[in-house]
């Protein structure tokens, strides 16, 4: 009998399922509660962690990435992935404030002076924003753009796709457009169930579950890539051990 699926079609399967259900967890909390704990979106909670330690782990895996696209001598590809592993290292130092949170080292005073919440990171810097959040809030849907509309236009154009491919840009899953966009779609339920039409500000910081989906996907991505690499490195090994 032919298999409705095959195990990476489970995979992916599994993976919108329970990242689509992550994202809508505090809302479904709350509906069953009352509630959202304080614990899964405080400063240094389970989804900042969570997405900081996936940011992290993400920029190691495009470093390997790299590695392998120079030793095939992809010197486009290589540029691409080390501007996506500083992208992970940097995400990942700004969610946990470069480790004031878990280290909970002294910062100078002209520097939390300068922050929307006294810490040390960019993000909430009040010297390049005239509001909390509002670069973090272009650069996430900038994310968004990437994950979401890229994919979808490089299926739709193949002309599109010719082009990418030789500039080497990585390109997103269909998976990680689907995770995305889902991922979204939790979002607004959360605002919706938990604020309903009151909202005015984040005061819970629903927000962060969010981004440590896309913090997910930039994992993802990173896999992806590097199972690529790792792939046509094989098989060129392959090719000379034949030759």
């Amino acid at each position: 009998m032919e298999k409705l699926l095959s195990n990476r079609e489970w995979l992916n399967l599994s993976l919108i399922v329970t990242l689509s259900m992550t994202s809508i967890l505090p809302s479904v909390h709350h509906l069953i509660y009352g509630f959202v704990p304080d614990l899964w979106l405080i400063e240094s909670g389970l989804y900042e962690t969570v997405g900081a330690t996936a940011c992290f782990i993400a920029g190691a895996l495009n470093l390997a990435s790299v590695k392998e696209s120079l030793s095939q001598k992809r010197f486009l590809g290589a540029f691409w992935l080390t501007g996506l592993s500083v992208v992970c290292f940097f995400i990942a130092g700004e969610e946990v404030s470069w480790g004031q949170h878990f280290f909970n080292y002294e910062v100078p005073g002209n520097i939390t002076a300068t922050n929307f919440q006294g810490e040390f990171n960019l993000h909430n810097s009040m010297l390049i924003q005239s509001s909390n959040n509002s670069l973090s809030s272009i650069f996430f849907k900038l994310l968004m753009l990437y994950f979401i509309v890229l994919p979808m236009f490089v299926v739709a154009f193949p002309a599109l796709k010719k082009t990418v491919r030789k500039v080497k840009i990585p390109v997103p899953s269909m998976l990680i457009a689907i995770v995305a966009l889902f991922a979204k779609a939790g979002d607004i339920v959360n605002h919706k169930i938990i604020y309903g039409s009151s909202f005015t500000s984040d005061s819970l910081h629903l927000g962060e579950a969010l981004e440590s989906i896309f913090e997910l996907c930039l994992l993802i991505l990173a896999f992806e890539s590097f199972y690529l690499y790792k792939k046509h490195t094989t098989n060129l090994d392959n090719r000379a051990q034949k030759t």
